[in-house]
């Protein structure tokens, strides 16, 4: 039974979460200032608000009749009966739970500015699939996780760190946003041809397939060219032009979508964790070369 919640809480995406919350820190890194506890904290609210949404997505998506036997491959606990509706809605509401408390304790230790922004993301995370009016099924899902998973962690993430009101950690985060976008739209891809029956909007479904890999090109086109930007102008350092070296796997993740467009559907199931995973690599480098620039600088 613990190893069916534990995947039900789909822990691969919890990269997803990392990837800004690790973002943030290392610019705060970079600026000489860093409390490897208060990172932990943030680190495990963050990951809880990560659980919290898969378990309610989940929920939701079962109760509105989106998630079938045939559409639930990564999530298929309530389709196939090994949990209840309503454990599942209680399990996530406890992960929140448990986010919310990290939440006022980094609030007291760091100020209410914390307390403000988790709040947004807990009420974004639960309105995903949940709720009067899920935005996942009105086709803003994009937008939304945009600035949940971009924006909405990194800076709290830095704010916690230095107690400073800075845009950068905004601005740095935005090729993040971008990716993760990205993943959210592979699914939907996917998901396309269910989504339709169940009569659900999504991006994906109202582009169609050929649209759908076209403004995928975008969002990764997008993340670069925000990166070289960020780079140019200064507000990032050089060393985060690391993530340049994923190109050509970009290049080739792309190519197979392209070929999936005109007609092999089914190769689009390979696609989100394709997306996932190029998300977490070009993170993990733009946060490696924002480390190792503070000791750049001294050496030169």
């Amino acid at each position: 039974m613990v190893k069916i919640w534990f995947i039900a809480m789909r822990p691969w995406s919890f990269t997803a979460a990392f990837v800004p919350i690790a973002l943030g820190s290392a610019l705060a890194w970079a600026e000489g200032t860093f409390d490897i506890v208060l990172f932990l904290l943030a680190l495990f609210g963050g990951i809880c608000m990560q659980a919290g949404t898969n378990l309610i997505n989940t929920y939701g998506d079962y109760l509105s009749g989106v998630d079938t036997i045939e559409s639930a491959r990564t999530c298929p606990q309530l389709v196939t009966g090994m949990l209840q509706p309503d454990s599942m809605k209680r399990a996530g509401l406890i992960a929140f739970s448990l986010a919310g408390s990290v939440g006022l304790l980094l609030s007291y230790l760091c100020g209410p500015e914390v307390l403000v922004v988790g709040v947004i993301g807990l009420l974004g995370g639960y309105c995903y699939t949940a709720g009067a009016s899920p935005y996942k099924y009105q086709g803003l899902g994009p937008l939304f996780v945009f600035f949940l998973m971009g924006p909405l962690m990194a800076w709290p993430a830095y704010f916690i760190q230095t107690g400073k009101f800075n845009m950068i950690p905004v601005a740095a985060s935005i090729p993040i946003g971008f990716l993760v976008t990205g993943i959210m739209h592979a699914n939907d891809i996917r998901d396309i041809m269910e989504d339709r029956k169940a009569g659900i909007k999504t991006v994906a479904l109202m582009l169609g397939f050929g649209k759908s890999v076209i403004f995928h090109c975008c969002l990764y086109a997008a993340a670069y060219v925000c990166l070289i930007v960020l780079i140019l102008q200064g507000l990032l350092p050089g060393t985060a032009i690391l993530p340049l070296v994923l190109v050509p796997m970009v290049i080739t993740v792309l190519g197979r979508a392209y070929t999936a467009s005109k007609g092999a559907y089914e190769q689009f199931s390979r696609l989100e964790a394709d997306s996932a995973g190029l998300h977490f690599q070009f993170g993990i480098l733009l946060i490696a070369g924002l480390l190792v620039s503070p000791y750049i600088r001294w050496w030169l």
